[in-house]
């Protein structure tokens, strides 16, 4: 049984075992929507009637899902159902979770003969197509190993952490200063359309100075031509900054601006928002400079 299998296909997961189906690794999928897998299944990946038919056939099992709980009902965990599901599988974490909930989770599979990898990724929906994700990993040799020969094909850089939770931290870490450049960019494009800048101007002095990067380059058109298709969602922001914040307190660090930014993004939610890219807070900057 020498298998992938793949589960969780949202924005992120469609272009990710699509890059497995086209290396050549028949991913057998399952999702929610099981329409989810159109595009996939012509490219070389079969569909899963069930996930307990996709362990049963599966070697190695990527969890691409939403949160902890889309996690804990897709594995039965707590039931005798999870151990029948994961003894004898390398379970393959690529979310973002609370980093403890990882690191309970590891040690259950551990305990009922399963092994377990931590290796979450920093990237959106661009990086997830073209396979410029970068992987942080963690765990034990043997489980990382398991996992050598398909995630290079979703990720451009491979950076081991340690132990578990080790690589859900570093993606918090790395989130942080993220959205804390997101949202400087937000803020500075609401002070040039308030200023009455030629927003154009705007651009070409950021692409001409040290803040031209990728992800300035990502965004800013995106609030030019007030484009909110996500990217990365509102949803998923509000559901990150909470992990930092619960994560900076359990590990006894000050977040200050962590704060600020996960009021920002659940007002954004709240105003109805939150399947849009994270531009939408430059609509909330707006609302808050208008007075409303």
């Amino acid at each position: 049984m020498q298998r992938i299998g793949f589960i969780g296909l949202g924005d992120m997961g469609v272009p990710m075992a699509m890059r497995l189906a086209d290396a050549g690794l028949n991913p057998l999928l399952w999702s929610r929507r099981p329409e989810s897998a159109d595009a996939i299944i012509p490219r070389g990946a079969e569909r899963a009637a069930s996930v307990s038919e996709l362990f049963a056939q599966c070697d190695r099992v990527v969890l691409m899902l939403a949160d902890a709980d889309a996690m804990d009902e897709v594995l039965d965990r707590g039931s005798p159902d999870f151990a029948k599901k994961v003894a004898g599988v390398t379970l393959v974490h690529m979310g973002t979770t609370p980093p403890s909930y990882s690191e309970a989770l590891e040690a259950e599979v551990i305990e009922v003969g399963g092994q377990y990898a931590e290796i979450p990724v920093s990237g959106s929906t661009g990086p997830a197509a073209t396979g410029d994700l970068v992987a942080m990993t963690a765990g034990s040799p043997t489980a990382l190993a398991a996992t050598e020969d398909f995630v290079n094909h979703m990720c451009r850089t491979i950076v081991p952490c340690g132990d578990v939770p080790k690589a859900l931290q570093m993606k918090l870490a790395v989130n942080t200063y993220l959205t804390g450049l997101v949202m400087g960019l937000f803020e500075a494009f609401n002070f040039a359309r308030y200023a009455d800048l030629n927003l154009q101007t705007f651009q070409k002095v950021l692409e001409a100075g040290p803040m031209n990067c990728d992800l300035m380059r990502m965004k800013l058109p995106k609030l030019l031509n007030e484009d909110y298709t996500p990217q990365g969602s509102i949803r998923q922001a509000c559901n990150n900054m909470q992990m930092i914040v619960d994560e900076g307190a359990r590990i006894g660090t000050s977040m200050p601006t962590a704060n600020v930014m996960r009021d920002l993004v659940e007002e954004a939610a709240q105003s109805g928002w939150q399947d849009e890219d994270m531009v939408a807070i430059a609509k909330v900057l707006s609302k808050t400079g208008s007075g409303d």
